[in-house]
């Protein structure tokens, strides 16, 4: 009977040992996922993911639809070329402290390229209601960027906006946004207001 339960005792010792061991390769890629982009410490792609899963579980018709807004700062390579790499940096993070700015208390913003900024906003009953949003985040670029004392720049925000439906998956949602964001700097260089 002893020997039983010391064969017993090793099974729950070994079980618990890969327990642990599975439970910190959990956290080494959960750490991993959830880096901060370095510049403007917000979160990058694999964190907006997740939490683009997250919101798409909850969201539901007493919740609420949920959106994702593409945001591109239009004219930065001039910016950069004109000053350098440091000072078109510093544009960038100011940009990002903008939109963080101009969105809702619970809503993100992620950067997922040089100057490329995705938002999810849960929680919205209409189509107008993100379009609200994105008119907000627009204004915010009203005034020109200072990114070091004597150097403004204008930059125009271009916003693609799309809407969550039933088979949304986050991936859908981010390619429709960039689709439509994609599609407005279309019309503006067609119109000629691309810098």
């Amino acid at each position: 009977m002893q020997a039983i339960r010391l064969e017993e005792s090793q099974d729950v010792l070994v079980q618990t040992a890969a327990v642990v061991a599975a439970q910190r390769q959990f956290a080494q890629r959960l750490r991993q996922r959830t880096v901060a982009d370095p510049l403007t410490g917000l979160p990058v792609r694999s964190l907006l993911i997740d939490r683009l899963e997250l919101a798409l579980a909850a969201a539901g018709p007493t919740t609420g639809r949920l959106a994702v807004l593409s945001c591109d700062l239009d004219g930065m390579a001039v910016l950069e070329d004109a000053h350098g790499s440091a000072v078109a940096d510093a544009a960038r993070a100011e940009a990002a402290g903008r939109l963080v700015g101009a969105v809702r208390q619970g809503d993100v913003v992620a950067r997922i390229s040089a100057q490329t900024f995705v938002l999810l906003c849960p929680g919205l009953q209409t189509a107008d209601d993100a379009q609200g949003i994105a008119l907000r985040i627009a204004a915010a670029f009203d005034t020109p960027l200072r990114p070091r004392p004597g150097v403004e720049h204008h930059v125009r925000l271009s916003v693609g906006v799309a809407l969550s439906g039933r088979a949304s998956t986050p991936e859908s949602l981010v390619a429709s946004a960039n689709e439509a964001m994609t599609s407005i700097q279309h019309g503006h260089q067609g119109t000629g207001q691309d810098d």
